[in-house]
């Protein structure tokens, strides 16, 4: 029988998922180098962008205030990888919380971040079967779909995206 039990995720904590925080974090702690964020937890306060057809974040701008972490996050050892973003997100926000009450400020600063396919333009050539008939591409699964009526012919289809943030701006509010 399995002890360990299943964290149940506050409306809060999916509401940080869901409209970008957790992007715009990742974006200031591993993309941004000129902010230093060792040693600091990230407040996001504005997001100013919305999720792409591929699922990712892409934002005009969002606004971040850092402050110290005073509180480190404790991890039971069966934590998976998703209930540790977790507990890091439940330290913070309660650190957070904790220095607001005392007065603390952090320091303030706008990024501009730029998302961008490393892949958009770029095709591979692939065989694949055409219908003569009705003019048009049938799945590639030749002893299901290939008759009198198809013949091979190269396909240009478009790479996968690749993804990629390129801060153009940042400024300290």
């Amino acid at each position: 029988m399995d002890t360990k039990e299943k964290i149940k995720y506050d409306a809060e904590y999916i509401s940080y998922i869901q409209h970008g925080e957790s992007a715009a974090v990742f974006i200031t702690r591993d993309v941004v180098k000129s902010i230093k964020t060792k040693g600091k937890w990230i407040d996001v306060l504005t997001v100013n962008g919305q999720m792409n057809d591929y699922g990712r974040w892409d934002f005009k701008s969002f606004t971040v205030e850092l402050f110290p972490r005073k509180t480190q996050p404790v991890y039971p050892a069966y934590a998976s990888a998703e209930e540790k973003k977790y507990i890091t997100w439940q330290t913070a926000h309660a650190d957070i919380a904790n220095l607001r009450q005392k007065g603390y400020k952090g320091v303030k600063f706008e990024i501009f971040p730029k998302l961008i396919n490393l892949n958009k333009g770029k095709y591979e050539i692939i065989r694949a079967i055409w219908n003569k008939a009705f003019n048009g591409w049938v799945p590639n699964i030749p002893e299901k779909y290939f008759t009198s009526s198809c013949e091979w012919r190269d396909r240009k289809v478009p790479i996968k995206p690749e993804w990629e943030y390129h801060i153009l701006k940042i400024r300290r509010l």
